[in-house]
């Protein structure tokens, strides 16, 4: 399983940051990246987390996508309903908290084992 992590996006025509700094923007990315997988290394399902700074609506993925949530505003719906997107809240990507995106995911596998 592979889980993208977008906080900014360095191409096309809108290019969202999370500071307006890329240095900066890529430690924090960075570092939510490295605690959710501190956090989720001991699940029975091998997960790939990856910085994504290049999101592009144009190429398909069925990795799961945490988008801070104030990219994922911008989307219109149609884009939307082609991923499977968790928005997360931008101070919990800036402080690198993952609380609430585990418990998301937990929701997630529990709901999926069931079907």
């Amino acid at each position: 399983m592979n889980i993208r992590v977008i906080g900014d996006i360095r191409t096309g025509k809108i290019q969202p940051s999370l500071t307006g700094n890329a240095i900066v923007d890529d430690a924090l990315i960075q570092n939510f990246c490295d605690e959710l997988k501190n956090s989720v290394n001991h699940a029975s399902v091998p997960v790939n987390i990856i910085a994504e700074h290049f999101f592009s609506p144009a190429i398909h993925t069925d990795d799961l996508i945490l988008m801070d949530q104030r990219i994922s505003r911008l989307l219109p719906d149609e884009i939307r309903s082609k991923y499977c997107i968790i928005d997360v809240d931008h101070n919990d990507l800036v402080r690198g908290n993952v609380l609430k995106v585990l418990d998301i995911l937990k929701r997630l596998n529990k709901d999926s084992q069931e079907i």
